[in-house]
């Protein structure tokens, strides 16, 4: 964004200038995905609403005066953002059969918050397990560290998000590569220069070490989950394992695919996979939360279904994801 504002309009922008061709021709080079669209804005539309009880509850509940809840709620807010240009934005753009000169202002605002929302994503994803393995694993100490982790958590991703936003080049909308790409494909002719331009290392480094990082964490997480259940195939321990598996597939083939886009030209079924791996990977902590954490789904069922449940207090550390 540092760019927008340093230049004035994004055709300023030294190799994103699309004046050399009409709209008309511009729209000519998209290709229509109105399947593909569809499904991703119901997709989107449907996430955004499951979200909002769920910000309710935890409100209404109290459940955010702890930490953990403190961090879900922060996640909720991004994934909400993310699932905005992941799931509705895109989807509409498939509609349309778009590329990035089809509305270069509009996508390249769009691009810098997609690539926003999703780093700032999984900072909050490491901060959370980060917090629920060290309540684990200090639970002697867990009165004196969860809270300051958690707003140290919060702080630190606001920052990171925030330099992502405004210093880091963006990503492109284009219908044709069924993705968001480093490369907005304006000019005529490619060049080392323009690739320069394009190149954003942060995000690649955040993937790799996002996946390094998370998948270290959850085997972490699993493996003392497990040691406190003595061995013990519980509910809750088979439950946990599930949440971590779904988690951890949708986030790494995102991170992987979106990795290889810089590199090469995947099939075509590779990137769809990632595009929809990136859209699910937003939505997915709603549904986990009304299915498989015992405190929401009982306030939800309490709340909105007219059932009388059984009242559950604070969930424990080993079961909040």
């Amino acid at each position: 964004m540092e760019r927008l504002i340093r230049y004035g309009s994004v055709d300023a922008i030294p190799y994103y200038n699309c004046s050399w061709k009409s709209s008309e021709e511009w729209n000519e080079m998209g290709l229509k995905r109105p399947i593909l669209g569809w499904f991703l804005v119901v997709f989107g539309g449907t996430v955004e609403i499951l979200y909002l009880p769920i910000l309710y509850i935890i409100f209404k509940t109290k459940l955010v005066r702890y930490a953990c809840y403190k961090l879900i709620v922060f996640l909720a807010i991004t994934d909400m953002s993310a699932t905005v240009c992941s799931s509705i934005i895109s989807g509409v753009l498939y509609i349309q059969g778009a590329v990035f000169c089809t509305y270069p202002t509009f996508e390249y605002i769009s691009g810098g918050f997609a690539i926003n929302t999703w780093c700032m994503a999984c900072a909050i994803n490491i901060s959370l397990f980060a917090n629920r393995v060290c309540s684990i694993a200090f639970q002697e100490y867990v009165d004196v560290i969860e809270g300051k982790m958690a707003w140290i958590s919060m702080v630190f991703s606001g920052i990171y998000g925030g330099y992502i936003l405004m210093f880091t080049p963006v990503i492109c909308f284009n219908s044709v590569a069924m993705a968001w790409i480093p490369e907005p494909l304006s000019e005529r002719e490619q060049s080392p220069e323009a690739e320069d331009m394009y190149d954003n290392e942060w995000q690649s480094w955040n993937n790799y070490l996002f996946v390094a990082i998370m998948t270290c964490l959850y085997i972490t997480y699993c493996v003392l989950v497990k040691k406190l259940a003595h061995g013990q195939k519980s509910k809750k321990s088979r439950a946990i394992f599930i949440q971590c598996a779904v988690v951890c597939f949708f986030n790494t083939v995102t991170a992987l695919v979106y990795n290889a886009l810089s590199l090469m030209t995947p099939a075509p079924w590779i990137v769809l996979l990632g595009q929809l791996c990136w859209s699910i990977n937003h939505g997915c902590p709603a549904i986990i939360y009304l299915t498989m954490n015992d405190t929401i789904r009982n306030s939800f069922l309490r709340f909105f279904c007219g059932h009388k449940v059984a009242k559950v207090g604070h969930t424990s550390s080993s079961h909040v994801i």
